[in-house]
Parts: structure tokens; sequence; C-alpha cells
């Protein structure tokens, strides 16, 4: 890796992120590295710092979840199933979704469509931008918390959790990439803010009680709308937090990837 007196525009960039208080961010995700060898899918961790290669690709398996997510429950169907990717884009199932009873029936109907319109393109894009280097899709347990499809409301609950996590995925990630790749990213960013305001207002409008994933979450309420910090920032998340969130608390695999997310960025550190 470059060091920042050799760019001055990575050096800017990292002062700017330093008085944000969001360096750390950064710097303890480019710890956190985990690889599989063998047929066994053992984990590894290494201490060096991802590339956008692996950094995108975490991103990608993230952005499986929540297009199986949302096209369980709106349509009943994987991803697979879609015609989306093809069984050979997988390294396991999809499992323990379902179509939401009478959705179509429901207001919220629209919102969930886009929702999984967008993430389904999200998959996409990123799999055309990653190319031969794109992860396949791994095991999936869509019921690993047990609710999210019985009806609109239990919809949301998980929906929310999602859309947080994401979002706060995402911002964690950020410094780490090139400029390459930063718009990218940034715009998909962006797109995950409105998806994250929709469903938090929602939630609130409908009375649902969304419950924090860790102790950084901010669940939505009337007194707390928007998941940000003391100081109205968004709150960033290190992969290895994501991890432990997607996992159930298990360090390479468990929760909604039951044999881990597939890429070098697998791993709790």
């Amino acid at each position: 890796m470059k060091q920042d007196n050799a760019n001055p525009s990575a050096a800017n960039r990292r002062n700017f992120l330093k008085q944000a208080g969001l360096t750390g961010v950064g710097l303890a995700s480019a710890a956190i590295i985990g690889s599989r060898l063998g047929g066994n899918q053992t984990h590894v961790e290494a201490a060096s710092a991802p590339n956008d290669t692996d950094i995108l690709n975490f991103a990608l398996n993230l952005e499986y979840l929540e297009a199986e997510f949302y096209a369980n429950a709106t349509y009943g169907a994987t991803l697979v199933q879609l015609g989306v990717i093809t069984a050979a884009d997988q390294t396991g199932p999809t499992t323990g979704g379902a179509a939401v009873p009478g959705f179509k029936n429901y207001p919220e109907a629209y919102l969930a469509t886009a929702l999984r319109d967008d993430e389904i393109n999200h998959v996409l894009y990123l799999r055309k931008a990653l190319g031969a280097s794109a992860v396949k899709k791994p095991a999936i347990n869509l019921a690993a918390l047990g609710y999210g499809f019985g009806n609109v409301n239990d919809f949301l609950k998980l929906a929310r959790q999602f859309e947080d996590v994401g979002l706060s995925a995402y911002l964690g990630a950020a410094p780490l990439l090139s400029n390459t790749y930063i718009a990218a990213a940034g715009a998909i960013l962006a797109v995950e803010s409105l998806h994250s305001g929709a469903i938090r207002n929602t939630c609130i409008v409908n009375g649902v009680s969304s419950p924090a994933v860790d102790s950084q979450d901010v669940p939505p309420s009337s007194q707390k709308p928007f998941p940000v910090d003391a100081n109205s920032l968004a709150i960033p998340r290190t992969t290895s937090q994501v991890l432990n969130i997607v996992y159930a608390g298990g360090k390479c695999s468990g929760g909604f990837y039951p044999d881990g997310m597939n890429g070098t960025v697998a791993c709790q550190m």
C-alpha cells in the first residue's frame, strides 16, 4: 500500500477522515481478512489490507443477502429461480424465505418492490464490475432470526435491520477504496441511505419495533427517526462488526451465512 506522503490527495482525504472521526474505521477494516483454503472451507486471517476486489466482494455478499430477502418476500422465489443468477453462480442454496402473505394488497408493497429491484440491480452491477473476480453467492439462511416473512410488519422489522447494517458496512469500507471505485460505492451508499430512511419511517408510522442488532444500532422511533450518532453523523461499522451481526456472533460462519461468506473478507478478527 502506498504511503500518504506519496499521494497528496490521499493525505488530504486521511486528514478529513481523522477530523470526522472515521480514520479508525478504514484501518480496523484493513486488519480483518479471511480466506478459505481447500475443499473444507477453512478460514484463515491475514494482517494485510484488502484491495478493491476484496472490498467489493464483501459488499456483493451482503447484496446477495438483501436481494434474496426481498425476492423471497415479494415473489416467494430465489435469485436462481428468478434467473438473476444461475445455479453455477452459487456455492450453496438460499433457504428459509417465503412470500409475505397478501403482500400485494398492502400499501407497503410498492416499497418492497422497489427495494427488491434495487438490490437485484446492485447484485448485477457489482458482478459486472468485478467480472471474473466476482464471488459466487454463498449459502444463505433467511430464517436465521426467525422472522421476516410472517406479515408486513414482520417484513419491516427485518428489512430495517438489513438496510441500516448495509448502510454502515458501505460507510465503513469507503476509506479503503481507491478512486477507481469510490464513486460507484458512493452511489450505492446513497441508495442504501434512501432505503434506510424509507424503511425506518414506515416502521415508525406502522408502530413496528425493530430491535437493535448491536450496541451501535439506533432502532427507529419518533424520537430517533435517523440512525445517526451524537454528532448527527451516520454510524460506520468495520467488516468485523458487520460479520458479527450477520453471523449471529460466529467468527467465520453462522446466522444468515451458515457456511460463511465467499471471498477473502470472511472472518472476524
